[in-house]
């Protein structure tokens, strides 16, 4: 039976809407703060979310679903911090980090829900692919190998050597990548980009070492504080090598959004095994101490998890680790309206839909709002939908 409760009432998704958006607008100093991207403090009641977005309407991160309206979002590409963006610009796939209010049951099935006050997104790679394993489901993009799964959201047309990428997505220590979603770029780009871990830092020949394999000059950028090996980094550098290396233009030591909030959640790979109590994924700290050492032991190194708690001085405290196999088998939500309904395909946000008959419940037309559930792409990089719900009005 399709889960049409979830949405049975879109007024009331509405209704639970306007009382998080009313809460995160009454008094105290805690919304400003985090508004402002600082942290919240230990008795913050905020939220925060880093980890692919995987459902628009307004942006779901981690299980959360993020009303928008307001934020202030930026790209991390932007020299500028104080460059604001539409937020229609932050797509499916796409790498985010999220600070918003604490979130709020939405009552009727369906994700918990809160409003976002900054959402920063940005890509982990730019660049050429100079190696493509079609049995393997890979492509090398900058000496890392970047895995391709049924979830990636991906170009319909088939990726070649030589074509520039950007690649959202999940890294590990050892030069590799999971990709949540691969754009192709002009061929004319003429930067390129990694975000990665720093194996080590040569003073002497003022070179880093980046995800295991890649060298890059920082001759010509300043080495801002805090890149030291195994700090998280973001390195910008021409398209054109220079004396036969690759040479930074600016790099940036990854941090988050806040350092404090009650509610946190990180999605990634497993960059460190725990031991004396904390582990790291994505070359962030997570104390594990009040996990269940059986939900611990079994980690392996480069695997997907979910870490969810309470971030404190930049730690996340977690009290739940999602199993990789619940991620693997999340849908991707959308909802909007559709357009361009043709056959059966269609458009909602941006995303092309594939469905069968069997899975909509109600008459779909063009301009009719939906909740859409799908889990992984056709090879015309259309959503496979797995259920589709029409209803009166759109959120």
């Amino acid at each position: 039976m399709l889960r049409s409760i979830r949405l049975s009432g879109v007024w009331l998704l509405s209704l639970v809407l306007g009382l998080v958006l009313g809460l995160a607008s009454c008094g105290g100093g805690t919304g400003d703060t985090q508004a402002n991207g600082s942290g919240v403090g230990s008795g913050g009641t905020g939220s925060y979310s880093n980890g692919p977005v995987s459902g628009l309407g307004s942006i779901i991160v981690n299980g959360l679903r993020y009303d928008v309206t307001g934020a202030a979002v930026h790209r991390d590409d932007d020299a500028n911090d104080s460059v604001v963006h539409d937020p229609s610009e932050v797509k499916v796939g796409m790498m985010v980090a999220v600070s918003g209010s604490g979130s709020v049951p939405a009552g009727n099935g369906g994700l918990p829900l809160a409003a976002a006050y900054t959402v920063r997104y940005g890509s982990s790679l730019i660049g050429p692919v100079s190696a493509v394993d079609l049995a393997g489901a890979t492509i090398t993009v900058l000496g890392q190998t970047v895995r391709i799964t049924a979830k990636t959201v991906q170009p319909a047309l088939p990726l070649n050597v030589n074509d520039v990428v950007e690649v959202h997505g999940l890294a590990d220590a050892m030069g590799g990548y999971i990709a949540t979603r691969i754009d192709t770029l002009d061929g004319s780009t003429s930067t390129y980009k990694i975000v990665a871990l720093v194996n080590s830092v040569d003073d002497l020949d003022m070179h880093l070492g980046l995800n295991g394999n890649l060298i890059v000059s920082y001759g010509a950028a300043a080495l801002p504080a805090g890149v030291t090996p195994g700090a998280r980094v973001r390195v910008w550098f021409g398209a054109t090598q220079v004396n036969g290396q690759w040479s930074a233009t600016r790099i940036r030591v990854d941090q988050p959004l806040v350092t404090d909030t009650e509610e946190a959640s990180l999605e990634g790979l497993v960059t460190s095994l725990p031991h004396n109590g904390v582990m790291q994924v994505d070359g962030s700290p997570v104390d594990v101490s009040r996990l269940s050492s059986s939900s611990v032991s079994g980690l392996t190194l480069g695997e997907r998890v979910r870490v969810e708690g309470r971030l404190q001085a930049g730690v996340l405290v977690a009290t739940e680790l999602e199993d990789p196999s619940v991620l693997e088998s999340e849908e991707t939500e959308l909802y909007g309206a559709v357009s361009q309904l043709s056959g059966q395909t269609f458009v909602v946000r941006g995303v092309t839909v594939a469905y069968t008959p069997s899975v909509v419940e109600g008459t779909l037309a063009n301009g009719a709002c939906v909740e859409v559930h799908g889990h992984g792409y056709n090879s015309s990089g259309a959503l496979n939908a797995t259920e589709v719900n029409v209803h009166s009005g759109c959120n």
